[in-house]
């Protein structure tokens, strides 16, 4: 199935503090990431790594520790692993499933920079 394993970002900012549903959405974010890799991987190859490089700053952002680490990580494999299952070639369906995840993720990525932090 090939999942992915995210390294240790070096030079981790300090990660914002977020409340438990801001959290969870970060964990969903984090999901959406791995689809999208999934599925962009599907037509342009698997050297492509824009979703999976948009992981990577979310995790060096926020993940606070191990375990925060642990469970973006889980959440990101979890989302490439359900679309990789999903779609095993490029089509026009799994184009239009990418948009439509990338669009989710904008959205989300939209709630966390306008909810205020504590």
């Amino acid at each position: 199935m090939g999942l992915l394993v995210l390294a240790d970002a070096a030079g981790a900012q300090e990660a914002p503090r977020r409340t438990g549903a801001d959290r969870q959405v970060v964990v969903q974010l984090a999901y959406t990431l791995g689809e999208a890799h999934a599925l962009r991987r599907l037509c342009a190859g698997p050297g492509e790594s824009t979703w999976f490089g948009r992981m990577q700053r979310l995790e060096s952002q926020e993940a606070a520790d191990d375990a925060a680490r642990a469970q973006l990580v889980e959440s990101f494999n979890a989302g490439f692993a359900a679309r990789q299952a999903q779609f095993v070639e490029c089509s026009r369906r799994s184009r239009a499933t990418e948009r439509a995840v990338a669009q989710r993720g904008a959205a989300l990525a939209q709630r966390l920079s306008a909810d205020p932090q504590p």
